[in-house]
């Protein structure tokens, strides 16, 4: 897997928000986030401040040769559980990259939160791409809901 070798993750930072917000109002990104409607910027940037600032969600970049900016990786933390879920840069769709950046997300905030022993996603069921990526990255599918599949990875 040469990817792995050029691909890093950092915490995200205040330079980070203008590409999450446009990531984030990408129509496909829409259709697939379980909220669809289009994000004003001052609403993203309340809620990216208030995500920086808190001890319960992180945020993430996954980078390429340290410059090219792939995904956003959030995990929302609840005691030892958290919530992931990643949103792909929208000219980086299609390359592969997707499951790598997770994987590397996850370990990296494996080290920084060793308290997290579950990791999980909601996935919508037509998310195709989504559901590859983290069976790919090593979650099992554990319950079906109407709309939405659910995913776990259990660490010891």
């Amino acid at each position: 897997m040469n990817e792995l070798k050029n691909l890093s993750v950092k915490f995200a930072e205040t330079a980070d928000s203008k590409n999450i917000f446009e990531w984030r109002n990408d129509p496909i990104t829409r259709r697939m986030s379980h909220t669809s409607e289009i994000i004003r910027w001052k609403q993203h940037t309340s809620w990216f401040i208030n995500s920086l600032k808190s001890k319960n969600r992180v945020l993430l970049i996954c980078k390429q040769n340290s410059v090219d900016k792939i995904a956003v990786v959030r995990f929302d933390i609840f005691k030892i559980t958290a919530k992931v879920s990643i949103n792909l840069n929208p000219k980086k769709r299609n390359k592969k990259l997707g499951k790598i950046c997770l994987i590397k997300s996850i370990d990296f905030f494996v080290k920084k939160y060793p308290l997290s022993k579950k990791i999980y996603a909601e996935v919508k069921s037509e998310n195709i791409s989504s559901k590859k990526i983290f069976l790919g990255a090593g979650f099992k599918k554990y319950k079906v809901g109407k709309e939405i599949e659910y995913y776990i990875k259990i660490y010891n």
